[in-house]
């Protein structure tokens, strides 16, 4: 497929069981930056809390802000712990990201809230009209609303650090060529 022909958007499809998609993401968006590029966004990552529930974090590429995913609701809660609050902050990071003209963007993961309609379902729109690449995560669970979501109109990488890397360089090439259209 041609740089031309190729649409902004991809995703690395993974097993419901695979953890480290999040390391692949940032690691090729810390050597594109490296690189002097412009790549905004947010990578995900997970710690547990003391008393062993899952604590979950979202890093803004560019500043390094951290944000509290979860809430610690005690060791025998089963509700979910997802904290609205900084789902909407971390949103923020996204929007300023796309007002920057960032040249990729980074979306952690498209997961249980975006296949339902909501979380950064929005921004990752926002993104593609504007014609800025953004490339994403989408564990095996998710792939039938990710596919509802783009209407198929994505490129489907393999969870490979050097594929990853070069779906980058070829959509950043395209921005040096002045070109963000589909």
């Amino acid at each position: 497929m041609s740089t031309a022909m190729t649409p902004p958007l991809a995703a690395l499809i993974y097993p419901d069981e695979r953890h480290d998609i999040e390391d692949l993401l940032e690691g090729v968006a810390r050597r594109l930056q490296q690189s002097g590029r412009q790549v905004g966004g947010l990578v995900h990552r997970q710690s547990r809390y003391a008393n062993g529930n899952k604590c979950m974090r979202l890093v803004d590429l560019r500043s390094g802000q951290q944000f509290e995913m979860t809430e610690d609701l005690g060791a025998a809660s089963r509700a979910c712990s997802l904290n609205p609050q900084a789902l909407a902050r971390a949103s923020v990071v996204l929007r300023q990201a796309l007002a920057d003209g960032v040249e990729l963007a980074v979306v952690n993961c498209f997961g249980q809230l975006e296949a339902a309609g909501g979380g950064f379902v929005q921004e990752i729109a926002a993104f593609v009209e504007a014609g800025i690449p953004v490339v994403t995560a989408v564990a095996a669970r998710h792939e039938a609303g990710w596919q509802s979501f783009t209407g198929g109109a994505f490129v489907r990488l393999p969870v490979d650090e050097q594929a990853l890397l070069h779906w980058c360089r070829q959509q950043l090439q395209r921005e040096d060529q002045g070109d963000r259209s589909c």
